[in-house]
């Protein structure tokens, strides 16, 4: 990246170098990424593609131009890296996606109660709680499974407690035994 993306500060890379965050769950967060996207749509444009491609190819090309100036590589080979960044673009808009976001904060977090309470305050968000609820849960019950000869109908309903207890808000009614 050039001077005017100033992708990362003295300040911000003495943070890493300097403050002990192992029991914070650092995110770094790229902001104004879409930046980028005119730089990216240059490098296009001027390798002869039209507009209508320039303008679809942007973001992937910035996504590119991001990695080979491998700012990522510089934070995680400081002393107290972060856990995870996430790149966002375009948040000063309603339709702004913060899906990555909160995919990245989650996973920093780290310990399970952690991203259950996040996660209990996503409740629109329910690809976030099922896919955490569902990774969680059954790595344990898959290493079950692997070493033993396979899931008891009690297993069965222990997992399904288990992945429910993701979902404070919702009400389960009963259990099913298979």
């Amino acid at each position: 990246m050039d001077e005017c993306h100033r992708a990362i500060t003295n300040a911000e890379e003495r943070f890493f170098s300097e403050c002990d965050t192992s029991d914070v769950p650092v995110i770094a967060v790229f902001t104004k990424f879409d930046a980028l996207w005119d730089d990216a749509y240059g490098q296009l444009k001027s390798a002869g593609l039209t507009r209508r491609e320039c303008s679809i190819g942007a973001p992937e090309r910035a996504k590119e131009i991001f990695a080979n100036a491998k700012i990522w590589d510089r934070l995680c080979e400081t002393k107290y890296p972060p856990k995870d960044s996430v790149c966002v673009a375009e948040m000063e808009k309603d339709s702004a996606n913060c899906e990555p976001l909160l995919e990245s904060t989650t996973s920093g977090l780290g310990e399970q109660s952690m991203q259950m309470l996040l996660i209990s305050t996503q409740r629109t968000n329910m690809t976030l709680c099922i896919k955490h609820a569902v990774k969680s849960v059954l790595i344990v019950y898959r290493r079950k499974a692997w070493s033993s000869v396979g899931l008891s109908k009690d297993t069965s309903v222990e997992m399904q407690r288990n992945i429910a207890a993701w979902f404070p808000h919702m009400k389960v009614v009963s259990w099913q035994r298979w």
